[in-house]
């Protein structure tokens, strides 16, 4: 079956939307599948289906195969049924869920949000001026969506949310691949002692700032953040956590997974709506355990407390309890260490979840 994957531009070292493309399209080589990528759906020539990844040129792409009247799956990586991609309010330290965005909403929280404190002014400033162009061009995705022959979200949440927005049809709930390179153990370890680590955009989103908090309550742990960030959320950090917050900058694909292997737990405590976060899916197949937040989509969709991963509340101190645990409890650590490793293996390799694009195609053509 000739392919063609339409995708923007980017090496598979960085970017959980890029790195998943790549793990997906090599996993689907390997099946047998000819494939052509694209950056632009100008590129497009004349295979037998159509997948898009991400949001870049969706309703470009969409209207360009209407007109050939070739097969168009879309597979939705973020919340673009938000204008911020979030699908949260800053009014509180945690964040309130908004589950439909707005003109005068969205306008609000370029203008308001807690986190554009972290943004230049040039950029609040930017992002609140262009507030209409982007809800148009949020109402243009949900149509070219409706329009497409399936959508493919990565989580449940993700499709709630897209069915909020007024998409219809058929919406399959595929995850993220993650490479089969995570199982193996790269017997690297940085660290001599048992830390806790945060991997992602250092943010106000991500929750860098609560898990740093969540860390301080700890006795004698300290916590590595891997990725970039603002200046001054990273201040935030060091002075609750002084010498005990460890800053490694942007680390590749490649090499992250000595980060998990070298971590004792892995923190993914976001505040914004997840449509995934490979991050925590990558530190279970590494057979790390993960303490996240419950009920903002991503990890919370897949993982369960006491199986598979520590869930939290969103407060800081029984966020820190569940971390104390996982140094605590051998038995315990052990249990969800083999536990997370396994539903992994049987949800998130790329080989699993190329079955399930697979299926898709399969079912797309017949119609």
């Amino acid at each position: 079956m000739r392919l063609c994957i339409v995708a923007n531009s980017a090496t598979e070292s960085f970017g959980g939307g890029f790195i998943s493309t790549n793990t997906l399209e090599h996993a689907l080589e390997k099946r047998g599948y000819e494939i052509e990528t694209v950056q632009s759906p100008e590129e497009i020539s004349n295979p037998d289906i159509i997948l898009h990844q991400n949001i870049k040129y969706l309703v470009q792409t969409q209207r360009i195969c209407e007109k050939k009247n070739l097969p168009l799956i879309v597979t939705v990586n973020g919340f673009i049924s938000c204008c911020t991609g979030t699908h949260v309010i800053n009014k509180t330290k945690y964040g309130v869920s908004c589950h439909k965005c707005t003109p005068w909403g969205a306008f609000n929280c370029f203008l308001k949000d807690r986190r554009n404190k972290y943004p230049s002014m040039t950029e609040r400033v930017f992002n609140t001026l262009t507030t209409i162009p982007r809800f148009i061009l949020l109402k243009e995705r949900m149509n070219a969506l409706n329009r497409s022959n399936r959508v493919i979200c990565i989580s449940a949440t993700g499709k709630k949310m897209l069915q909020i927005a007024g998409v219809g049809g058929n919406i399959e709930v595929i995850p993220q691949p993650v490479s089969s390179s995570f199982l193996i153990d790269p017997e690297i370890r940085l660290f001599d002692e048992k830390l806790v680590l945060f991997t992602g955009g250092i943010s106000w989103i991500k929750g860098a700032h609560l898990a740093a908090e969540a860390v301080s309550k700890l006795d004698g742990v300290k916590l590595v953040l891997v990725g970039k960030g603002y200046e001054k959320i990273k201040r935030c950090i060091v002075k609750k956590l002084g010498d005990d917050a460890l800053f490694c900058g942007v680390v590749n694909n490649k090499q992250i997974k000595n980060y998990y292997y070298s971590a004792h737990v892995v923190l993914f405590p976001s505040i914004w709506f997840e449509a995934f976060g490979r991050g925590w899916a990558e530190a279970c197949m590494c057979g790390k355990p993960v303490v996240v937040f419950n009920d903002r989509g991503g990890a919370s969709d897949y993982l369960k407390h006491e199986e598979t991963a520590l869930l939290s509340d969103y407060d800081v101190d029984a966020y820190a309890e569940q971390i104390q645990r996982l140094f605590d409890d051998d038995a315990l650590y052990r249990r969800i260490s083999r536990n997370a490793q396994e539903y992994a293996k049987k949800n998130f390799l790329a080989d699993v979840v190329a079955k399930k694009y697979e299926k898709v195609f399969e079912e797309v053509l017949e119609k």
